[in-house]
């Protein structure tokens, strides 16, 4: 056993018996103890424990493969005397049972720390626990409902800082080099939300609007720096937006945040410690306005969650939706002051309806709320229905039982349930007592039913100006090129002629927002084209230099490199790339264009992604070196050489868990790997990936594995390639739902490519 009574507790009042998980007398218990954490171990727990806190000492090695070690006193009452399983990922069973007495109980533990989630770099790591990692680091009840305190102490090298939830109290030196960060004890939170940071981190802080804030940040490049101002700013407003919509002052000690490199989320909501990817924070020098508003989304977002989701939390996971959907919802509503010359509804109509769309179409679409019996599969929960038809579902339920008794129903929601838990159904109840609306029978339908066409009506109404007389001409634009995509996707126009529109709505556009719709739009069929593709790719080159708007311009430029064809194009794209010709062009943008022409220019791969190294590898003293861009290309370009044997070698490593650990990269490298140009070579590679995606699940953060699938699927078209996706579906009958979803999510296209496609 890892874990071990580290000393007698001798105070009477305290009983404190540890045994490994396989020690179970009790039948009743052992039904309850399995592999992560079950809902009805859940529920024992949350009728049984109250008042739990935690104080862990943590000892972090600068070298990334050591072990970190722990210490932890872990207090609760307990309402009667019980055997309560204690969860730990590295015990027996998962579970250490603790024979507790009734009243107040304290233990002492010893443990090791499973590296799995604490993303260890060289030089840094972040603890990501959502939705229920705690319990791979320390032993604790890693279930959303036992909001406990936590105080931390951090020993790491002496060069390094920290963060975490509060702020450090206490700062003492060691022997060999080290410190210890002592933290203050954090509010009632959730075992997810814990969080800490250490390692080599920047650090700027400013004070907005009377409140200190830090930001802790490893981006060399000073153009990028110098976004920092802004930023903050942008935080400042949120939080300002929030405190006046809830009426609640923001409910935790601090707010720093911490932008991480190659993030696996767009952020992370822990609260005083909120973690925000690099891309999405730091822009490139001619942000386009979706790039701008995505920033401020993500804020806002994220911002939300302290209220929504922090201060109050759902009770278990089936319902995260609960937080997502307050998250999103809000955050539209926080922008629409922050960037006054957008048109709102249309970006509603972009970034939220048409995602939910994206995934209603497909055979692995969910109901807004699903099953979840353990929190094992937790992370299969979130989709696009989570994040984008839960925010379509409660704009309709604010315009039905109104404004104001919507607005004064979550202010008493927030205040009844502060530092707790809540269901939708606690909430539901909440919006009935302030409205004579029927807001039972509207959840269900919206919330428990899987109904496909909820979206596309809500679109079509969008396009008819009968039903919202106010609605901008913009607006319905939009909303006709969204059912236009419709109907192409379902055979009801031809390839050509649905593309030849696209360019044409596109050379005519003077919309930014709706620009980018139809960029994003291009792809499918231009891919979709038989034959010859050099006319329309003509079209969008000339367009690429030569449209009204520079942000439309510049997302040419990035389709036309990743699934542009003609030998014009991919002279263009090299034109471009060699001289670095566009300054609206980031990093990761030269790295990306790097290695799709390596796919596409094979004879000189092996000089293109040299000359990329060059210009990261620091030996240009007038460029920002970023050790992390280096890494980045010398991971993903392996995948883009023309070798075959590199390929499959590259493959081989990313079944292993070693080889994913940073999940963007091997998201990237698998994508070129089965690269549409690379069809007849990559199919091979679909069912051994397939074989290995519930080992990806186990390993791996929320997102990864409908990346991983998307990845593995997104190039593919053919029938063989259908035929291996059949097999694996065939030859495995009870393959768990949840993780089917996200396979059946990322072969719409392959499934559609071999039947409506071919009416065209």
């Amino acid at each position: 056993m890892l874990l071990k009574i580290i000393r007698p507790l001798v105070l009477a009042a305290i009983v404190a018996f540890l045994t490994p998980g396989c020690d179970i007398r009790s039948e009743k218990y052992s039904a309850l103890v399995e592999p992560g954490v079950s809902a009805s171990l859940a529920d024992l727990r949350r009728d049984l424990i109250s008042d739990v806190s935690y104080r862990i000492t943590l000892s972090v090695p600068s070298e990334k493969d050591s072990s970190i070690t722990g210490h932890e006193t872990v207090s609760f009452h307990s309402s009667s005397r019980a055997s309560i399983p204690l969860d730990f990922t590295r015990s027996e069973d998962e579970h250490i049972i603790l024979r507790a007495k009734k009243g107040t109980n304290s233990f002492d533990l010893d443990f090791v720390s499973d590296n799995r989630f604490l993303n260890r770099n060289e030089e840094y790591l972040y603890s990501l626990f959502v939705p229920a990692h705690a319990r791979s680091v320390f032993p604790c009840f890693d279930q959303p409902d036992l909001k406990a305190r936590f105080t931390l102490s951090l020993e790491v090298p002496e060069d390094w800082t920290a963060v975490s939830n509060t702020a450090a109290t206490d700062t003492v030196l060691l022997e060999g080099g080290r410190k210890r960060i002592d933290f203050a004890q954090t509010e009632p939170v959730s075992t997810y939300l814990f969080a800490f940071v250490a390692g080599k981190w920047s650090k700027a802080t400013s004070t907005v609007q009377g409140r200190d804030m830090n930001v802790y940040y490893r981006e060399t490049d000073p153009d990028k720096i110098a976004q920092i101002p802004d930023i903050f700013n942008e935080v400042g407003q949120a939080l300002t937006w929030m405190e006046d919509f809830t009426g609640i002052r923001m409910p935790f000690s601090k707010y720093d945040f911490v932008v991480v490199p190659n993030f696996q989320f767009g952020g992370m909501e822990h609260p005083g410690s909120i973690l925000y990817n690099e891309r999405t924070m730091f822009l490139g020098k001619s942000p386009t306005p979706d790039e701008r508003l995505a920033r401020m989304k993500l804020i806002s977002h994220e911002t939300a969650h302290l209220w929504f989701g922090d201060l109050v939390t759902m009770r278990w996971f089936d319902e995260v939706w609960t937080k997502e959907v307050f998250a999103n919802h809000l955050a539209a509503k926080m922008v629409e002051p922050m960037f006054p010359g957008i048109n709102h509804e249309l970006s509603w109509l972009k970034g939220y309806l048409a995602l939910a769309m994206d995934e209603e179409r497909t055979e692995g679409a969910t109901a807004i709320r699903q099953d979840l019996p353990n929190l094992a599969d937790a992370g299969l929960i979130y989709n696009n229905m989570v994040y984008d038809k839960a925010p379509v579902m409660m704009r309709m339920l604010e315009e039905y039982i109104g404004p104001e008794a919507f607005h004064e129903s979550l202010k008493a929601y927030l205040a009844r349930y502060s530092y707790s838990n809540a269901t939708w159904d606690d909430l539901v109840d909440v919006l009935d007592a302030h409205s004579d609306k029927d807001v039972k029978s509207f959840s269900e339908s919206w919330v428990n039913e899987r109904r496909g066409g909820d979206m596309m009506g809500t679109l079509k109404s969008f396009s008819d100006q009968s039903k919202y007389q106010d609605i901008e001409p913009e607006t319905i634009r939009e909303a006709k090129i969204l059912l236009a995509k419709e109907g192409f996707l379902a055979g009801k126009t031809t390839t050509a002629k649905y593309l030849d529109m696209l360019l044409g709505a596109l050379e005519a556009e003077t919309n930014p927002l709706i620009a980018s719709t139809i960029v994003s739009a291009i792809r499918t069929p231009l891919l979709d084209l038989e034959g010859d593709r050099s006319a329309p790719e003509a079209r969008l080159l000339k367009m690429a230099s030569s449209h009204a708007l520079e942000p439309c311009r510049l997302q040419l430029k990035r389709l036309l490199a990743s699934c542009g064809t003609s030998p014009a194009v991919t002279d263009a794209v090299y034109d471009i790339w060699a001289a670095e010709k566009d300054k609206g062009l980031t990093v990761n943008d030269y790295i990306s264009f790097a290695c799709q022409l390596a796919i596409r220019m094979p004879e000189k791969a092996e000089e293109i992604i040299g000359i990329q190294r060059s210009r990261l590898d620091g030996s240009d003293p007038s460029r920002s070196y970023n050790k992390n861009n280096l890494e980045h290309l010398d991971f993903v370009s392996r995948a883009a050489l023309p070798d075959l044997e590199t390929q499959d070698a590259v493959f081989e490593e990313l079944l292993t868990p070693q080889g994913r650990v940073v999940e963007p990269w091997a998201s990237e490298a698998l994508g070129y790997l089965n690269h549409f140009l690379r069809e007849s070579s990559s199919i091979k590679y679909i069912r051994p990936a397939l074989d290995a995606l519930l080992e990806v699940k186990a390993t791996g953060d929320i997102f990864f594995p409908g990346n991983w699938c998307g990845a593995l699927l997104g190039g593919h078209s053919s029938a063989q390639a259908l035929k291996e996706l059949d097999s694996f579906l065939e030859d495995n009958p009870d393959y768990p739902q949840l993780l089917k979803n996200k396979i059946l999510v990322a072969a719409y296209g392959l499934q559609r490519a071999n039947s409506v496609k071919s009416l065209n």
